[in-house]
C-alpha cells in the first residue's frame, strides 16, 4: 500500500526530500508523479513533465552533502535525468541502508510546463558500501546510459568504485570542489590511479582534464594549416607553467595531463624524468626517434587556483624554419588566452579566446556529453603519472 498523500505529492514537488522503504522506491515514485503530472496552474496545460536523459550515479561522503546538492541542482536544470545519489557515512559502521525521493524542477521558458528530474538518496555508513551496488541496480532506467560521478576521496572504498565502474558507461572522478587542494600531487595520485583500473580504464576521466579543453583546442588548432602540419613532427620543447600559490610544486595535474595529451596524441614515448625545485624536466623519444624536451613548471600566482595552466610554450623545427607557438592566460577586466605564432622571428597574435571560470555543473555536463574524452584520456593518465613521478 502507497503512503503517498497530497502532502507527500507538494513536499516532492518543492524538492523536500520524502521518506521511502528502499524496495519501495519504484512504487512510491510512481505514485508521487501520477499526481503531479495531473496538477495544473491557471491558464496553463500540465503543470511538471519528467525528463530523464540518463542515470546519473553519485557516490559520496556525507561531509561534502551541500556542495553536491547544489551541483545536482545545477546540474539537473542543463542535463535533466535520473539521479541516484549515494550518501556514506565515513565515520559509522553501520549498515542500514535508509532512502529518500525528491523532484528538482526548473522552468524552461514562462508558460511551459516545468521540467523535473528525479532525485533518489540512498543513505547508509561505511558499512553499508556493500549494499550500494545490489540496491542501485533495478534503479536504473534501462536503454539509457549510466554516468558514476565519483565523488569519494579515491582511495577509498575500491570495491565499491570496482563494482559500479562496470555498471557505468562513463566514470567522472571527482571528490572535492575545484578550488580546494584536491588539485595537489598528493591527491592527483590516486584519482589517476583510479580511473586506470580495469573496469574503468576505458570510460574514466578526472574532473580537471575538461577544465582544460580550451587549452587542447588551440593547441590543435595551431596545426591545422598544411603549412605547419610537419611541425607536428619537428616538435622539440614543450614548456607548460601552472599556478601554484608559493611557487613550489605541489598542484601540477593540468600540466602533467596537458603534456601526457600531447605526448599520448602525438605517440612519444617516456625516456627520462627529473625533478627539479621548481617542477620537473623529462624527456620523450618521437616517432622519428629524435628527443623532445617536456618541462612542467610552476609559478607563483595568488590570484588563480592552484594547478590552472598560466602559459604553454612549444617550440618545433619546420621545413621553412623555427616556428614557436605560445598560449599565454591574461588576466584583467577580462581572463583570457592569447595564441601566439612565431615563424623565425616574426610574430602574429592570431586569437584570444575568453575563458570563463565553470562551475562543477558545468563541468560535470560537458564530461556527461564528451565522446572521445574515454579514447583519449588513458593515455594522458598514464603519462601523467610517469611526470609526476608514480607508476600505475
Amino acid at each position: 500500500m502507497s503512503s503517498t498523500n497530497t502532502h507527500s505529492v507538494e513536499q516532492f514537488l518543492a524538492g523536500i526530500p520524502v521518506p521511502v522503504e528502499p524496495a519501495a522506491i519504484e512504487r512510491e515514485l510512481a505514485a508521487l508523479w501520477k499526481p503531479a503530472s495531473e496538477q495544473t496552474s491557471a491558464g496553463a496545460s500540465a503543470a511538471v513533465t519528467r525528463v530523464c536523459l540518463a542515470n546519473l550515479l553519485v557516490i559520496g561522503d556525507t561531509s561534502n552533502n551541500a556542495w553536491h546538492a547544489d551541483a545536482l541542482q545545477k546540474i539537473s536544470a542543463r542535463f535533466p535525468c535520473r539521479i541516484l545519489w549515494a550518501q556514506l557515512d565515513p565515520v559509522s559502521a553501520d549498515t542500514t541502508l535508509t532512502a529518500d525521493v525528491t523532484a528538482l524542477c526548473h522552468l524552461p521558458s514562462p508558460g511551459n510546463p516545468q521540467v523535473c528530474s528525479e532525485l533518489i538518496t540512498l543513505h547508509t555508513g561505511r558499512g553499508g558500501a556493500g549494499k550500494l551496488p545490489g540496491a542501485v541496480l533495478p534503479l536504473l532506467e534501462p536503454d539509457l546510459p549510466v554516468v558514476l560521478w565519483w565523488a569519494m576521496p579515491a582511495d577509498t572504498e575500491t570495491t565499491l568504485f570496482d563494482a559500479l565502474s562496470e555498471l557505468a558507461d562513463r566514470v567522472i572522478v571527482h571528490a572535492e570542489p575545484l578550488a580546494s587542494p584536491a588539485l595537489r600531487t598528493l591527491r592527483a595520485v590516486p584519482s589517476l590511479r583510479l580511473c586506470l583500473r580495469e573496469h574503468a580504464a576505458d570510460k574514466a576521466t578526472v574532473m580537471v582534464w575538461h577544465t582544460m579543453s580550451h587549452w587542447r583546442e588551440l593547441t590543435a588548432q595551431f596545426f591545422d594549416p598544411p603549412q605547419l602540419r610537419d611541425a607536428l613532427r619537428g616538435i622539440e620543447t614543450v614548456t607548460v607553467r601552472y599556478a601554484t600559490p608559493t611557487g613550489e610544486p605541489t598542484a601540477a595535474l593540468p600540466a602533467a595531463l596537458y603534456a601526457g595529451w600531447l605526448a599520448g596524441q602525438l605517440q612519444w614515448k617516456p625516456a627520462a624524468r627529473k625533478p627539479a625545485p621548481d617542477g620537473v624536466r623529462a624527456a620523450f623519444i618521437n616517432a622519428a626517434s629524435r628527443n623532445v624536451n617536456v618541462e612542467l613548471l610552476a609559478q607563483a600566482a595568488d590570484n588563480l587556483a592552484p594547478g590552472r595552466l598560466t602559459t604553454v610554450d612549444i617550440t618545433a623545427a619546420t621545413a621553412s624554419g623555427q616556428a614557436s607557438f605560445h598560449l599565454a592566460r591574461v588576466v584583467g577586466e577580462r581572463t583570457e588566452i592569447r595564441k601566439t605564432l612565431c615563424l623565425s622571428e616574426e610574430c602574429t597574435l592570431l586569437k584570444s579566446l575568453p575563458l570563463a571560470e565553470r562551475d562543477e555543473a558545468t563541468l560535470l555536463g560537458a564530461a556527461i556529453e564528451s565522446q572521445s574524452a574515454s579514447r583519449v584520456f588513458p593515455r594522458a593518465a598514464k603519462t601523467a603519472l610517469w611526470l609526476l613521478g608514480e607508476t600505475i
